[in-house]
């Protein structure tokens, strides 16, 4: 061994120096290779999900009895129901189109999946049963 290595409070004095003021911890800049590419993929589904979004276009109107018509023919073969909703987003483009199975129904409205949906809401409902559609 080398006699010039250090021993007891000479050594901790020495390592507590270098982590005073030597050390540079590179923190974020270390981790920054994993996070790029995460956040790459992100920003290009945003980008794709937004180019669909400005796309949108508004579906014929339907009256409330043809919506509700669908809705419950939906609900009795556990159909897939596409509904379009009445509502421009907060940069005021058209809401796309949703797919989802009618899970249950409450006095102004229904259940598609986990969201409460109101009558006065839907726009557009039509009933997916297969590759065809039924229409009304």
């Amino acid at each position: 061994m080398n006699k010039d290595f250090l021993e007891g409070e000479d050594w901790l004095a020495m390592v507590q120096q270098y982590f005073e003021k030597d050390y540079r911890e590179r923190g974020k800049v270390k981790w920054n290779g994993f996070f790029l590419s995460d956040h790459t993929a992100k920003l290009k589904s945003k980008s794709q999900n937004e180019k669909v979004a400005n796309q949108a276009v508004w579906l014929s109107k339907r009256s409330l009895e043809q919506i509700q018509q669908s809705v419950h023919l939906a609900y009795e073969h556990a159909s897939l129901l596409i509904l379009q909703k009445n509502q421009v987003d907060c940069d005021n483009r058209i809401p796309l189109p949703v797919a989802g199975r009618v899970r249950d129904f409450y006095a102004e409205g229904f259940y598609l999946g986990d969201e409460a949906i109101d009558w006065t809401e839907v726009r557009y409902a039509e009933v997916k049963n297969g590759k065809s559609r039924i229409n009304y």
